[in-house]
């Protein structure tokens, strides 16, 4: 199943960004996320940004939108707006989790904004995955089991109601998750796959390798 890869700067944990993409995938450079892909030999279909963090030259031959760095969306925001306004379905974007603190915060609530937009939306690095689930759009999910890694969920709305957290060490059952008490922060796998069910809420889940 192709997919939308974009790519941002600041990919804290080294990783080869071709193993996270297909031949037939559809790939976006943010700004310096085109640095990125230089550095590894790949090719996108699009660059789009202010262009503020990038180091090399622009190429005269990729299709290129550019920005004011007077704006009020930032260059990811950009991104997964034009993945919206061209029914993409399926969007994986690589890297935005190191470097500032204050841009890694804006890209988890970027996750938040957009994920009913699409049919799927991670943001990873070489370490960390995560996604944004919502009632809204889904009341049972199941997560593949990761090898060596914790699960981690939070609550980004005020409350989430946690019906059911199973196939992991710490299950729950019917436990109202708040914003300001991090009790869903690393659990762990113990089963082919975790399976939770939510209701009334919006949980960010954070897979990351230990």
């Amino acid at each position: 199943m192709s997919k939308t890869v974009i790519i941002t700067s600041y990919i804290e944990f080294s990783l080869n960004l071709g193993e996270y993409i297909d031949s037939d995938d559809f790939i976006i450079c943010a700004d310096g996320g085109y640095d990125e892909a230089a550095r590894c030999g790949i090719v996108p279909d699009l660059i789009m940004g202010d262009f503020d963090s990038l180091s090399c030259d622009l190429p005269d031959n990729i299709a290129t939108v550019r920005f004011s760095p007077e704006k009020d969306y930032t260059d990811l925001d950009l991104a997964l707006k034009y993945c919206k306004e061209h029914s993409k379905k399926n969007v994986c974007i690589i890297g935005g989790t190191g470097g500032r603190l204050d841009h890694t915060v804006a890209n988890l609530q970027l996750l938040s904004c957009y994920s009913n937009y699409f049919d799927s939306l991670i943001l990873q690095d070489g370490r960390n995955k995560c996604f944004v689930i919502s009632s809204i759009s889904a009341h049972e999910t199941t997560i593949p089991s990761e090898p060596d890694s914790y699960l981690s969920i939070f609550s980004l709305s005020g409350t989430c109601m946690i019906r059911s957290f199973t196939g992991v060490k710490y299950t729950l059952a019917d436990y109202t998750l708040t914003r300001n008490f991090p009790l869903g922060v690393s659990n762990e796998f113990t089963s082919e796959n975790a399976v939770l069910s939510i209701e009334n809420g919006t949980l960010l889940v954070v897979i990351s390798k230990k």
